[in-house]
């Protein structure tokens, strides 16, 4: 993912803008928008999308405490149906509460009142997106752990660079570790009789497609053989 998504807390008088980084992992207050009205205020924040060069856009949602959308919120919706009109494509994240959680941290930073109000909104802005970035990350996450990447159940095959042979593998398990997937693999094609040992490759993405790197580095495989053998006696357990 190489886009930034830049995020606005739509108020009456201003709009707090933040900007995530290419990865999206991180948000990032950057700029305060004193409106002065819809054309010029949509303008700007175009020219702040285009500078970023992005054209995906968070608004914060002004929900009532119950959930439903009240006034404020058909104001946001009217606001950002014109940024869609300059080209801009708009998700929303709830943003109950956003305002009061920026003034708590700018309040425990020290920060006076005067810059308070000059910087509440921007600061709103980026917990907005944080959470939004952090939410949809999860999401992803959690989708992923649930794709096995095996095919007829459970066997993997692979080429053999060298002799560009097909070896077919025995999916074990797919672990976890330091935010990278990898699967525990043995020989598919092992006697019963013949003791066979596991292997661990690393998922990557290679043109859509998931593609399996061995495991070289002695520790990464004592560590993923540790938490391998911890699945299996919880599996054993239930």
């Amino acid at each position: 993912m190489d886009e930034r998504i830049v995020c606005l807390d739509i108020g009456d008088a201003r709009i707090g803008v933040a900007v995530s980084d290419a990865s999206r992992l991180i948000a990032t207050p950057i700029d305060t928008i004193y409106r002065v009205g819809w054309g010029p205020d949509v303008k700007k924040v175009a020219a702040i999308c285009e500078q970023y060069e992005t054209t995906q856009v968070l608004s914060g949602w002004p929900l009532n405490m119950d959930g439903t959308a009240g006034f404020q919120s058909e104001k946001v919706k009217s606001f950002c149906e014109q940024l869609e009109k300059a080209g801009l494509t708009v998700y929303y994240q709830d943003e109950r509460l956003t305002t009061v959680t920026a003034t708590n941290a700018l309040i425990e930073g020290n920060m006076h009142r005067a810059e308070r109000k000059h910087n509440v909104d921007k600061v709103a802005a980026a917990i907005i997106l944080q959470q939004w970035l952090d939410t949809n990350r999860n999401a992803a996450y959690q989708e992923q752990q649930q794709e096995v990447p095996t095919m007829d159940e459970n066997i993997i095959e692979l080429i053999d660079d060298e002799t560009g042979d097909t070896v077919q593998f025995q999916h074990l398990a797919t672990i976890e570790h330091e935010s990278v997937l990898y699967i525990a693999v043995t020989e598919a094609d092992v006697a019963d009789d013949e003791e066979c040992g596991v292997f661990f490759m690393q998922i990557e993405q290679e043109d859509g497609e998931d593609s399996y790197i061995p495991v070289e580095d002695e520790e990464l495989q004592e560590a993923l053989f540790n938490k391998f053998l911890v699945m299996i006696e919880e599996e054993a357990d239930e």
